[in-house]
């Protein structure tokens, strides 16, 4: 059976979940940042995915896997300097993909799976 999950204080783009509990996993929907600089949206991205699955009974150090989603492509060192820092240790599975957003502005964007 499925949990939805819907934090009426995080925005969203559409009509979808913040996440979705299945099968003993957490999906979070792909967050994305606020901020002027790269630094600001992955730090406001992560956060927002940290909210998120508190609220769904876990926590980033259950996370098992990660896209991360990039506008730029030389944004990808300063991506790996900040993903080193919130996942210190047994960092996570991760796939990096280089796209265009629907929304202008947007430099990144997170979509995580952990453990409930």
């Amino acid at each position: 059976m499925k949990k939805c999950i819907d934090l009426p204080d995080l925005g969203k783009g559409g009509p979808y979940s913040h996440a979705v509990v299945a099968g003993g996993l957490v999906f979070v929907s792909g967050q994305t940042g606020q901020g002027n600089s790269f630094r600001e949206q992955f730090q406001d991205a992560i956060s927002r995915v940290e909210k998120i699955l508190r609220a769904s009974g876990s926590s980033l150090d259950r996370t098992v896997k990660v896209t991360v989603y990039l506008s730029d492509p030389s944004s990808f060192q300063e991506m790996n300097a900040l993903f080193s820092e919130r996942f210190k240790s047994a960092p996570p599975a991760r796939t990096t993909v280089v796209t265009g957003f629907a929304a202008k502005g947007v430099m990144v964007e997170l979509d995580v799976i952990a453990e409930a």
